[in-house]
């Protein structure tokens, strides 16, 4: 099924191929919603933003417990989303060529660097979906609980910024991702993993701050947050 839905979309972008891969993208990306971790992303997603959603609705109206709330709720999504990271680790390039893409793709006059840069923008425009989703959740959430223009404002600056967010932890987990399925063939998920949270647990360890991916988007979603205190 998934062969035939990837032919009729080739064919149906064929004139396109010429100009970077949008079409190219969207193969990859249909090819790679069959991997377990994004698929457990995506439905985790969702219940983390609804979670949060009714968190918000429930709970106690302030404009700085519903900053922090939105920052919390983004924190989690980043984890899932680390957990979309290890599916993009592995070997898709034999995944893409056992299914056909790899060769829809040669026919279609793309090179093998083209899809490789085309299953990282695929695999981030995933993850940060996966991010993206629970945070508009609760936006909106936020803007039906408030009841003054000021705190409607602040929930309304929480929509780009949760995308600009979203984008980075996509981009960061896919590149990361991917060089490592070629840095390491066979253990990219092993080394992911140990570069992600290596030095994020031997921070926790040695009681230091020890620089890594997690901490790098903790330190950031907490200047965002004061940023509205």
């Amino acid at each position: 099924m998934l062969r035939r839905a990837l032919t009729s979309l080739a064919a149906s972008i064929a004139p396109r191929a010429a100009a970077f891969p949008g079409a190219l993208v969207r193969l990859c990306r249909r090819a790679q919603g069959e991997l377990w971790g994004l698929r457990l992303g995506r439905l985790y997603g969702f219940g983390i933003g609804a979670s949060y959603a009714l968190l918000a609705w429930f709970g106690p109206v302030s404009l700085g417990g519903s900053v922090k709330l939105w920052a919390r709720c983004l924190a989690t999504a980043s984890w899932v989303a680390g957990v979309g990271a290890l599916s993009l680790a592995t070997d898709l390039a034999a995944r893409d060529a056992a299914q056909g893409l790899t060769g829809l793709a040669r026919l279609r006059g793309f090179s093998e660097a083209q899809l490789e840069r085309a299953r990282s923008l695929a695999g981030a425009e995933r993850l940060a979906t996966n991010v993206l989703v629970p945070a508009l959740m609760l936006t909106v959430a936020l803007l039906l609980r408030f009841r003054t223009l000021q705190a409607s404002v602040v929930a309304l600056w929480l929509l780009p910024l949760s995308a600009v967010y979203a984008a980075l932890v996509g981009v960061t987990l896919a590149r990361l991702a991917r060089a490592c399925s070629r840095w390491l063939p066979g253990r990219g998920r092993l080394l992911l993993l140990g570069i992600a949270l290596g030095p994020w647990l031997l921070g926790i360890g040695l009681h230091a701050k020890v620089p890594s991916i997690p901490g790098a988007l903790a330190w950031l979603l907490q200047r965002i947050g004061g940023s509205f205190s």
